[in-house]
């Protein structure tokens, strides 16, 4: 047998399908904060997937995994799809909404601002300085 790493969540049907067609799995039982963990992992796989589809229909079946995963997330952490909406409406109201025209290459700060320079430094995902 040839052996393939995968270190990732399937959906539950799969393994089944799997095995009528040959395939061994190897995987383990998550404890729920690795389930919750590996649920967002699946989150960015799924947006990187959604990021190179090729056409309207691809790009479709992407989008279908992603509701999936978010369904999933939201659930195991006891979120309504509710809160999730009336949480969007907020920050539509607040930031507006995505339009074409709005593409930012790059911002300047002053450096007396430190705290908007500590907010873009300090985020999960440091915006790099450009000079």
């Amino acid at each position: 047998m040839k052996k393939y790493q995968f270190n990732k969540l399937i959906r539950s049907k799969l393994p089944e399908r799997m095995g009528l067609e040959g395939v061994n799995i190897v995987g383990r039982h998550l404890n729920d904060e690795e389930f919750k963990q590996e649920l967002k992992n699946k989150l960015l796989e799924e947006a990187i997937e959604v990021k190179d589809a090729y056409s309207r229909d691809n790009l479709l079946k992407e989008l279908a995994d992603i509701m999936e995963v978010i369904e999933s997330i939201i659930s195991v952490h006891n979120i309504t799809k509710e809160e999730v909406e009336k949480e969007r409406i907020i920050k539509r109201e607040v930031n507006g909404y995505f339009l074409p025209v709005n593409f930012v290459d790059y911002i300047e700060v002053p450096l007396t601002n430190k705290k908007v320079i500590e907010y873009l430094e300090t985020k999960n995902r440091p915006y790099k300085f450009k000079e």
